[in-house]
């Protein structure tokens, strides 16, 4: 019986990225529409490229019935090449993304914000959390928390 299910499941892989790579072309066509820089700026040409390799990479972790994933990461300081990432979704009547879902590869994400962060300004590039959020609309946007100025 385990055997069986394992091929049922092989076969759906097959067929379920398919339907989640729809929503690459629709994040493509929302770019700097719906990203948000500090100060609800537009995304940068290089933040838009990001976001867009991350989509693809969070896309065929993602379940049939999602409506908003989100990607968190958390550095201990400012400039930090490593920090902490979790991948959540929201799916069904979830009004919040709090279930856990493996990307692609789950460091690829998180290298791919942290590459975009050294054409960012010296002003920008200092954050030390962040939030990509994408919509099963295709939409997206991207948040960056600083630190307390002192």
């Amino acid at each position: 019986m385990r055997h069986a299910k394992r091929r049922v499941g092989e076969r759906r892989k097959r067929i379920e990225p398919m339907r989640r790579w729809l929503i690459i072309p629709l994040a493509a066509v929302a770019l700097g529409a719906a990203a948000q820089a500090p100060a609800r700026k537009e995304a940068s040409k290089s933040e838009n490229s990001a976001v867009t390799s991350i989509v693809e990479c969070m896309a065929p972790g993602l379940p049939e019935d999602w409506k908003e994933a989100v990607m968190v990461m958390q550095l201990e300081k400012p400039g930090a090449e490593t920090g902490a990432v979790q991948y959540l979704v929201a799916r069904g009547s979830a009004t919040v993304p709090d279930e856990r879902f493996t990307p692609c590869d789950v460091r690829k994400p998180a290298l791919t914000l942290l590459e975009a962060r050294k054409q960012q300004t010296a002003a920008q590039r200092g954050w030390t959390g962040a939030r990509v959020t994408i919509y099963r609309d295709g939409k997206f946007s991207v948040k960056y928390e600083y630190p307390p100025k002192k």
